[in-house]
């Protein structure tokens, strides 16, 4: 099972590049990460642009991955992220652009694996910028939260006209 696998090896990243005494300055960020994930997930339930599938087991749903991604994948990732966030600007900009290029790349192997599949007019090439845009603000967010949600708020906006749900779905 490739969920226990990925899980496994992000132990492995905790226990080597995690500062565990540290937490506590990433977890504001982590919040916010989750409640935008969770956003994401139920505004788009019955229109997703983007869902994982299991394909190892039949009761391996999108819900039950993407709650492990959620909850224990991405926030170890995001720690990682933010404590080794350079200081100097050239190298804040590059430091993005790694992390962009790691997770895009993670991403495409997955959909191409099957276990990531796109829908409603989302392709692989659009987790680039989405990449780009989430460690921005998520950078943002841990340095100043007001400004990441205004940041953040209109980015929402964009994203909802460039991939709309029905309204209706709503109810």
């Amino acid at each position: 099972m490739y969920l226990l696998l990925v899980i496994v090896v992000w132990i492995l990243f905790a226990y080597r590049f995690v500062d565990w005494s540290q937490w506590r300055k990433q977890y504001p960020t982590l919040l916010f990460f989750m409640l935008v994930n969770f956003l994401y997930n139920y505004f788009y339930y019955d229109h997703t642009l983007w869902a994982f599938r299991g394909v190892t087991a039949d009761w391996l749903n999108h819900s039950i991955i993407n709650t492990a991604f959620t909850f224990f994948i991405c926030p170890v990732g995001l720690t990682i992220y933010l404590q080794r966030f350079p200081v100097r600007r050239g190298a804040q900009v590059l430091y993005v652009l790694i992390w962009t290029a790691f997770y895009s790349i993670l991403e495409a192997l997955f959909a191409h694996k099957g276990m990531y599949v796109y829908d409603h007019g989302w392709n692989g090439w659009w987790n680039i910028p989405l990449n780009l845009v989430l460690f921005s603000v998520l950078y943002l967010h841990y340095r100043n939260p007001l400004r990441a949600i205004g940041v953040s708020i209109g980015v929402v906006i964009i994203f909802y006209l460039l991939f709309p749900f029905p309204l209706e779905s709503l109810k």
